[in-house]
């Protein structure tokens, strides 16, 4: 990035000239021109009281003649320069102020703050590419949960609104390409405190680019990218992304499960939903005809995964030429009763409103209301503007792409296990993942579940990584109650990883060991009491023997000389 003060200096370049050679010829001139001092031996100043007189000429009107009373040519040559000096300072002020007012050295003014604010971070942040509607919500969740972000937005707009907004940390903001290297590196993709990139452009092109430059200039880092489509989902997980979210595929996949997998669309509905909100499940006919209304990237993906499980399917679509339409597609407008018929809208028992415009998307919808009141509706809500008019049409489901999106990378930040717990529970069948969401229900009951994880070390739990020295400790340990051992808390071990090792729900007489990483369910004040037990030796030892420690140092002296006494009798 060039140097600021340079561009600056470089722009005043002519009138920076202009007032050094008006200020040395009035100087000249007052140094030969001779005075008068009283006596009969002419005076002529020094280049010193030159440079006083002509200092404060040339910034004020009203002086006095110094150090003598000006002789009429040493006036003459005042009135001189005086307009000069005055003409000169104008000209170099006014030459300023343009530059100030430049679009291209406002922007540079801007990167040199934004450049001095990232070098300032003290705190982990993460670096969001692109403040759109997911954007939006994702760091309004971050600066909730305390994390600070970093956004880059090429459009005016957006980084407008993000100026504007009231969050509770305020984000580091930038309009520039996040796609150019030189601004990823200005953004602190090498900082010592990055804890990752999240690229949420709307174009997977510009997505691709971002983990290409992500992984060149810092392959440590953690990035979690959007894809639209499932190749560019393969190419950015090729170039090193941890997490590619496609939406469409992600929804698709979750409504499949609540078809034939109740208990394992709950599990992901509780993990990857927003939080404090309580997961409920949702039940989809079986058995029937499903008609698509839309074959682009949400359509493809709903047919592939319901196909997969056996449903009956008939997909709706205008352009006739579109490629890898299914067999038995029809051609015609899906908003039009006369289609909707033809492909048996009477019988069906669900229909997908799958198409890029939301009025169309709530038209069919309708009309298939209108038609069959019975049948199940999903919508594709594409503009987040719209969401009260989908929230009026009382629909079954609606897929919100921006919040879908968010939410889940927002799970996996807080608790980045989750990705790795997710991807082994896909495999469950429909008994075991039944059994784990019954076991999660019978932990929360009523209230919101709490996501959270933890590793075994000296930061996060002082008090277990030092007692690990002396004994061991299982894993039913941690979940006593720090007040009634007998109880235990309102929490379950999801997922132990050790090493390139993973647990599915840990035994109660698994070892812990150091190094261990742990991802829990529960609720807040069981959150609270673990964390109380693995900092605090005193609640340790009460759950491990159910021997409570003294609080002060002089009672535990006290204490170990009265356990080491012999009496004599």
């Amino acid at each position: 990035m060039p140097n600021l003060v340079y561009l600056l200096l470089r722009r005043l370049r002519t009138p920076l000239i202009t007032l050094i050679v008006v200020y040395a010829v009035s100087m000249l001139g007052y140094v030969l021109i001779p005075g008068d001092d009283g006596s009969e031996t002419p005076y002529y100043m020094s280049f010193f009281e030159a440079f006083y007189f002509v200092s404060f000429m040339g910034t004020t009107i009203g002086f006095g003649e110094i150090p003598y009373a000006f002789t009429q040519w040493q006036r003459y040559w005042t009135l001189i320069c005086l307009y000069a000096t005055v003409i000169s300072w104008l000209y170099g002020i006014g030459s300023l102020l343009s530059a100030f007012q430049d679009p291209a050295f406002r922007q540079q003014m801007k990167l040199s703050g934004f450049r001095r604010s990232v070098n300032r971070i003290r705190q982990p942040f993460y670096l969001i590419c692109g403040y759109g509607e997911t954007g939006r919500k994702l760091v309004e969740d971050l600066a909730n949960d305390g994390i600070l972000s970093v956004v880059l937005d090429p459009e005016e707009g957006p980084i407008n609104e993000l100026e504007v907004n009231d969050l509770a940390i305020s984000p580091l903001w930038l309009r520039a390409d996040a796609s150019d290297a030189q601004v990823l590196e200005l953004a602190g993709i090498n900082h010592p405190r990055c804890s990752g990139i999240i690229s949420l452009a709307n174009n997977d092109r510009v997505n691709l680019t971002i983990a290409i430059v992500a992984q060149l200039l810092n392959k440590h880092v953690r990035l979690i990218a959007r894809a639209d489509t499932k190749e560019a989902e393969a190419n950015i997980l090729s170039f090193g992304a941890n997490e590619v979210i496609n939406p469409f595929e992600t929804f698709a996949s979750r409504l499949a499960l609540a078809i034939h997998s109740p208990g394992l669309h709950l599990i992901y509905e509780w993990t990857t939903g927003p939080r404090h909100r309580r997961a409920d499940e949702i039940y989809l006919p079986k058995n029937g005809r499903w008609i698509i209304c839309g074959f682009g990237n949400f359509g493809r993906s709903v047919y592939q995964f319901l196909d997969d499980i056996g449903e009956q399917l008939c997909v709706v679509e205008p352009d006739r030429h579109l490629r890898d339409l299914p067999a038995g597609t029809i051609i015609g407008r899906p908003t039009e009763a006369a289609t909707l018929k033809k492909a048996g809208i009477d019988d069906a028992v669900g229909i997908i409103a799958s198409t890029g415009n939301d009025p169309d998307n709530l038209s069919v919808l309708m009309t298939a209301h209108e038609l069959n009141p019975s049948i199940f509706r999903v919508a594709n809500q594409n503009e987040e503007k719209n969401r009260p008019i989908f929230e009026a049409a009382n629909l079954d489901v609606v897929m919100q792409r921006g919040n879908l999106i968010s939410d889940k990378i927002f799970a996996l930040i807080r608790t980045p296990l989750l990705g790795d717990f997710l991807r082994i529970v896909a495999r469950f069948k429909n008994e075991r993942a039944n059994l784990l969401a019954s076991r999660m229900i019978a932990v929360v009951g009523d209230e919101f579940p709490e996501l959270w994880e933890f590793e075994v070390n000296i930061e996060e739990t002082p008090a277990l990584y030092e007692r690990l020295d002396k004994c061991q400790i299982v894993v039913g340990d941690l979940l006593r109650h720090p007040d009634h051992r007998e109880k235990n808390i309102e929490a379950i071990m999801l997922f132990l990883k050790r090493g390139e090792g993973n647990v599915i729900l840990p035994e109660s007489n698994r070892l812990v060991h150091r190094g261990d990483r742990f991802l829990m369910c529960g609720t807040q004040k069981a959150h609270r009491n673990l964390q109380i037990i693995t900092r605090n030796a005193k609640y340790l030892e009460y759950v491990m023997t159910g021997e409570l420690l003294p609080d002060s140092w002089v009672w535990q002296k006290f204490m170990e000389k009265d356990e080491t006494t012999e009496w004599i009798e």
